[in-house]
């Protein structure tokens, strides 16, 4: 379904490729699901506790590059669309990737910066808060 999960200790990383409704452009949502608030059960990223876009987490420096690169109107040679984005997406998604896999993560300032561009429903806030955040 367009969907990529990766389990951590405290969380499952949700990615999920969207086409926009209106022309050839993408958007890459990123979900949060919290284990200590109940199972996951391959959530979709609407579901998750922590849902943002993947732009809102890219660097104001990059983000114009990297919509470029998911909006198929832009004739970019498969090939260097390809090899561009996977750079962007290991550059810039990859620490977040990596601190929203456990609570200690999101303590660290990519945690944190991750927490200020998301929205966390209030299943999420509730368990943040109970295993020792200040939101």
């Amino acid at each position: 379904a367009g969907s990529w999960y990766l389990p951590g200790t405290d969380a499952v990383v949700v990615l999920n490729l969207q086409k926009s409704n209106y022309g050839p452009r993408y958007y890459i949502n990123f979900g949060l699901w919290f284990l200590g608030v109940g199972p996951a059960n391959d959530p979709k990223v609407t579901h998750c506790h922590l849902q943002t876009r993947v732009e809102r987490l890219v660097d104001d420096s990059c983000r114009p590059s990297f919509e470029r690169l998911l909006d198929l109107e832009i004739e970019i040679p498969d090939a260097q669309r390809h090899e561009q984005l996977l750079h962007a997406l290991e550059g810039q998604l990859r620490p977040f990737v990596q601190v929203g896999q456990t609570l200690a993560g999101l303590a660290t300032p990519d945690g944190r910066a991750l927490l200020e561009r998301s929205l966390l429903d209030g299943d999420g806030q509730r368990f943040l808060v109970s295993s020792g955040f200040t939101l």
